[in-house]
């Protein structure tokens, strides 16, 4: 495995300073010119570097990113990163970058300007030690991977399908993990019709839609576990207008989980087939959603990439371990078209979307070192990777 040690901590310095440009600018995924800020600076450095980069405008988020390497052996492979944060503008001025010991805080740091940074040092780190055993080497740069990358994945899917495998970048677990399975997510909302009417008077008249929601809200928390992994989760309720008259219209927002996409089929089969069971004469049900981020399972193809990345940190001298997780990320789109995906593999961080959000400094060397060495092992055992992915 190349040593890129010397070119990392010599390289640190700017690294820093690259992470507080990119954290102190307000790139909320509706606040295009912040995210296009962030884009035009990763473009901008892409060239400097001497990579082909690539821009894909967008009309309503800010434009997507891609940058390549190409090299003299075979193997395509993709790195997924995204530019744009959940905070609203005036955060980032409110809360810049700061150092509390080990910890380097601020909006967006771990979600995910610290992974995005690690992928393009180590990208220039193999570029440097004069790495060429792959046909291309990439990272596409997401413009809206908090709301689900509605746009994105719809511009990353034709180089997502032609690469031999894909890292994704968002943080490793606080303890150092990498993520092999992530669950898929599903978004719904039930709404129920009934009649109103004076509660007073003439309540007789009236069908209570609030009611009616209550007795479904009970039927969908029913089916948590439905299926192994699944769970659901009623997170917003709107309903009535005063409390001297009988509602109706009330409605829920909830949030659907599953582990693989049998689970995720049974989960939104079963959700659908509660519109037709009603609990309050004269009143109706409607269900809309879908899983937007269809399940990540861990393959077979997946667990030997976990284990190289095992073996990979092993031989710089720490240990990780990989683990699954209930949140969704874009590794759930790829995983979707077949295609083996890590995830995890940006810094140690955690407390993603809160004021307290952090990376731990003294991890951004050796987990740069490890997604190196990770290419480096993809590119050297490609035909195994494509071994299991054809069984």
């Amino acid at each position: 495995m190349l040593n890129l040690q010397p070119f990392l901590e010599t390289s640190f310095p700017q690294f820093l300073s690259d992470l507080e440009t990119l954290v102190n600018v307000d790139c909320g995924t509706f606040t295009k010119r912040g995210v296009d800020f962030v884009g035009d600076w990763v473009n901008a450095r892409g060239q400097e570097w001497e990579w082909d980069m690539e821009y894909f405008p967008v009309r309503e988020f800010g434009n997507c990113h891609l940058a390549r390497v190409r090299g003299k052996g075979a193997g395509k492979f993709l790195m997924l990163t995204h530019l744009d944060t959940v905070y609203p503008e005036g955060i980032a001025a409110e809360r810049p970058l700061r150092a509390e010991g080990n910890k380097l805080i601020g909006p967006g740091v771990c979600d995910m300007k610290g992974g995005l940074l690690v992928a393009m040092y180590a990208l220039r780190g193999l570029q440097r030690a004069g790495f060429d055993d792959f046909s291309e080497l990439g990272i596409f740069f997401c413009c809206d991977e908090e709301i689900g990358s509605p746009t994105s994945k719809k511009i990353y899917a034709p180089f997502v399908k032609q690469a031999d495998a894909v890292l994704v970048l968002e943080n490793a677990r606080a303890n150092g993990n990498i993520v092999s399975a992530r669950k898929g997510s599903g978004e719904y909302t039930l709404r129920v019709q009934g009649h109103s009417a004076h509660a007073g008077v003439e309540p007789e008249k009236g069908a209570n839609a609030i009611l009616e929601l209550a007795h479904q809200i009970i039927a969908l928390h029913n089916l948590n576990g439905i299926a192994p992994g699944v769970t659901v989760n009623a997170g917003i309720v709107n309903g009535g207008t005063r409390t001297n008259v009988v509602p109706d219209e009330a409605l829920v927002q909830f949030d659907v989980r599953a582990v693989d996409p049998e689970g995720a089929r049974m989960a939104h089969d079963a959700i659908m087939q509660l519109a037709a069971q009603t609990h309050v004469p004269r009143t109706q049900v409607e269900i809309q959603g879908r899983f937007g981020f269809p399940p990540m399972a861990k393959t077979p193809a997946i667990a030997k990439m976990a284990e190289w990345a095992k073996e990979v940190a092993r031989e710089l001298g720490f240990e990780i371990q990989d683990q699954a997780t209930g949140g969704a990320s874009d590794a759930n789109n790829v995983a979707q078209f077949g295609i083996p995906v890590l995830d995890g593999l940006g810094p140690i961080g955690g407390l993603d979307h809160s004021p307290e959000e952090y990376i731990e400094r003294d991890s951004l060397i050796p987990r740069t070192q490890l997604l190196a060495g990770l290419l480096e092992t993809l590119c050297a055992r490609r035909a195994e990777l494509t071994a299991f992915e054809q069984k």
